[in-house]
């Protein structure tokens, strides 16, 4: 009690928040990230053509890979959690980026592929690297929706890499190595 300041307490106003709200947030943010999808996949066609279909397909594994493993693990999808989704989602530009630059340079397509994906790995490695570290940190000191969001992102990391790194440079590889395609466009 040492210390405590005589003053009274007055009530001015009182506020419910019903279960719609949040309901109504989640559907929003939900039909958001579908927006934001559609956008992302309709900018990676139109920005690299060939490589952006296979960039679709990476981010469409990806996108289920990581579905599929919140439902294994019971996670409930949260605005957090969504966010997190949004977050690793860009790899794939990385790399055809990469390709493209190579290909300025007046390499052949199949050297470029190699080149790009060898390249784009440092960055890719170290930016993951370090989003994972951050994300650890918030999952083992973060509460509720803050651990929701590291959950999220952790599995989002495992995710991109399989599908945007693996998944792509097979893809690639079988259309250069085993269909003998010597250039697509980037």
């Amino acid at each position: 009690r040492a210390g405590a300041l005589p003053a009274t307490l007055e009530q001015l106003e009182e506020r419910r928040v019903g279960p719609t709200l949040g309901a109504d947030s989640i559907h929003k943010a939900y039909r958001a990230a579908w927006i934001g999808a559609l956008i992302v996949l309709i900018f990676m066609l139109l920005r690299y053509k060939a490589m952006g279909v296979i960039a679709d397909v990476s981010l469409a594994i990806n996108i289920m890979a990581l579905f599929a493993l919140l439902s294994s693990l019971g996670a409930t999808l949260t605005l957090p959690g969504i966010a997190a989704i949004a977050l690793t989602v860009g790899f794939a530009v990385l790399i055809n980026e990469r390709i493209r630059e190579e290909l300025h340079k007046g390499v052949s397509f199949p050297m470029a592929v190699k080149e790009g994906y060898s390249r784009a790995m440092s960055a890719i490695l170290d930016s993951n690297i370090t989003t994972s570290a951050t994300a650890l940190v918030l999952l083992y000191f973060g509460t509720g929706p803050v651990k929701g969001f590291a959950v999220n992102l952790l599995i989002g990391i495992v995710t991109t890499l399989f599908a945007n790194v693996f998944v792509s440079k097979i893809i690639v590889d079988q259309l250069v190595h085993r269909f003998g395609i010597k250039k697509m466009s980037v």
